[in-house]
């Protein structure tokens, strides 16, 4: 049986508030959760949102999100939206990796997060970025709202809050690894498994004299352009970089997990654990977490959870998206972005199948996205052990093996417009049981870790920031 298609608002389109007759009830209010929220309402879906914690709030370190998740963004708010985002990120050009003594092996660019075609800033200041037009869509939020409780009809889905009983035509879970609704769509409780690593996180605005230290005094002077390094050794490796155009510095250290911490972005660590890691390493990296405000330093623990084998509900009216469905690793940097994709995505898959096929809907909008998730997770972990468990000898003939992957089947990737181009073939296949064969992956035969990447042709679409005439 095929599907009836309809043409929708299309890519940069918006439509009617509330014109879909659809109800969705978003769980969780970061990026995946905030995205969603916005992307269904310019959809014409009416959403509710449930966030746990008492408020949205600015915390975390560094976070990038690369084209393909910033091309959504770009079109909120007619443009402010990005404007602001650029404000606020840093101007990265390029990404030096180092050994573990200083010795640079590579300089390579980075396109497709850097300043007019991705944000690479503080996860606070961005996530509250994204918050302020939230807000200003006047989006139902209901704080301190721990969601974990579902249920579903061959017609509705629902949670109930605080004893109250919430219903609509989808239930979207975008609240995390820990999200109650991965042991209601799985049936089980899904238990993460270790990765042996952990990693020590600090962000802050260091002192003035930062700069008449000898030690420290390589950092650049603010207002010019950002700086990334990475140092490689045996089992470790450390970022460090400056951010919003050298104001802040911020730092991150991978090392074996040794100690019995939580999984928390905030569980407390210790200065003299981290520089015992980095004992012997170039000097410079020492003098920089030394600067570092004893509250500012966080050990947190990398626990790593295999592919769900779904992320839609037996009733097809309860999803999860984000990383409730596919969490990644710190090195695959596409944990927001791939966030912002889903909500693109479930947002048109429900304009496109109507309120009358909403479990196909998501059905389809797995179909869609679940291989395309599954190797950025499977990109994320390869790279951290290419900078943990380092081949010397084959980096030595060719140090470019060191280079985070800029592939262009990720970054140069349209989320909105592949919906709309793909819904048919993808809900046809949901229905027939036919194969689908995705077309947001890499090619058979291709190296899904290419620097392939050009940004040419977005990058000058971010950078002047023109009326593109979306209104609300």
């Amino acid at each position: 049986m095929a599907i009836a298609v309809t043409t929708g608002t299309g890519a940069d389109g918006i439509a009617a508030p509330g014109s879909s007759g659809i109800k969705v009830l978003v769980i969780g209010c970061g990026f995946g959760g905030i995205a969603t929220a916005i992307e269904c309402y310019h959809k014409g879906h009416e959403v509710v949102v449930f966030e746990k914690n008492s408020e949205i709030g600015g915390l975390g370190d560094t976070l990038g999100i690369s084209q393909n998740g910033t091309l959504p963004i770009y079109k909120w708010d007619n443009g402010m939206v990005q404007q602001k985002a650029a404000e606020i990120c840093c101007n990265y050009a390029t990404h030096k990796i180092h050994t573990s003594k200083g010795e640079l092996l590579l300089s390579h660019p980075m396109k497709g997060y850097s300043a007019g075609s991705g944000y690479t800033g503080r996860r606070g200041d961005l996530l509250l970025c994204m918050f302020e037009y939230f807000q200003k869509l006047e989006i139902e939020l209901h704080l301190n709202a721990n969601v974990k409780e579902f249920f579903e009809t061959d017609d509705s889905a629902g949670v109930i809050v605080n004893s109250q009983r919430w219903e609509a035509d989808a239930v979207i879970c975008a609240d995390g690894v820990h999200s109650a609704g991965r042991h209601y769509v799985l049936g089980k409780e899904d238990l993460p498994r270790p990765s042996g690593y952990a990693i020590y996180r600090a962000w802050f605005v260091p002192e003035p004299s930062l700069r008449e230290n000898p030690a420290t005094s390589w950092i650049p002077l603010p207002g010019g352009e950002d700086t990334v390094m990475n140092f490689i050794g045996p089992n470790v490796h450390t970022l460090i970089a400056t951010v919003k155009r050298n104001t802040g510095i911020t730092w991150v250290l991978t090392h074996p997990d040794e100690y019995d911490i939580e999984e928390s972005w905030t569980h407390p660590a210790k200065l003299e654990d981290a520089l015992k890691v980095v004992e012997g390493w170039d000097p410079r990296i020492a003098e920089v977490y030394k600067i570092t405000p004893p509250d500012q330093l966080f050990d947190h623990k990398i626990i790593y959870r295999d592919p769900l084998p779904t992320w839609v509900s037996s009733k097809g009216r309860v999803i999860l998206i984000g990383d409730a469905a596919h969490s990644y690793v710190p090195t695959s940097a596409q944990g927001a972005t791939q966030a912002v994709e889903d909500a693109a995505t479930i947002a048109i898959m429900l304009e496109l199948a109507g309120k009358s096929q909403v479990p196909l809907a998501l059905r389809t909008m797995e179909k869609m996205r679940y291989e395309r998730c599954k190797i950025g997770q499977l990109m994320g972990l390869e790279t951290r052990d290419i900078w943990v468990k380092t081949d010397w000898e084959a980096v030595r003939k060719d140090p470019q093996l060191l280079a985070q992957p800029r592939p262009n089947w990720l970054l140069n990737h349209d989320p909105q417009a592949y919906a709309y181009e793909e819904f048919e073939t993808a809900a046809n296949s949901v229905l027939t049981g036919c194969e689908y064969t995705p077309r947001n992956i890499p090619y058979e035969g291709s190296n899904h870790r290419a620097t392939d990447f050009e940004d040419e042709k977005w990058g000058n679409r971010h950078k002047e920031s023109p009326d593109i005439g979306v209104k609300v």
